[in-house]
């Protein structure tokens, strides 16, 4: 194992104390533990990122070529038909 040093707000510190005192185990097997989730939290979300992104890539819209003031003067006209 590689040793860190962190430094914890005096929340933090008090709720570690306690998560660790009615578990019965280290304050640094519930970093660890909560550390892991922690990044196994970002690996979901970076592979959901991953999959939406393949996805947009093979949409049949990938091809549309549009500017922002294309679609500006679009809304805005369509807008003044309605008044």
């Amino acid at each position: 194992m590689i040793r860190k040093q962190i430094y914890l707000t005096e929340n933090l510190n008090d709720k570690l104390n306690d998560i660790a005192s009615s578990r019965g185990i280290p304050q640094s097997e519930v970093i660890r533990e909560g550390l892991e989730l922690y990044l196994t939290e970002c690996d979901k979300k970076e592979e959901s990122w991953n999959d939406l992104f393949e996805q947009m890539k093979q949409s049949a819209f990938k091809s549309s070529n549009w500017s922002r003031d294309e679609l500006y003067l679009e809304r805005t006209k369509i807008k003044g038909r309605q008044s």
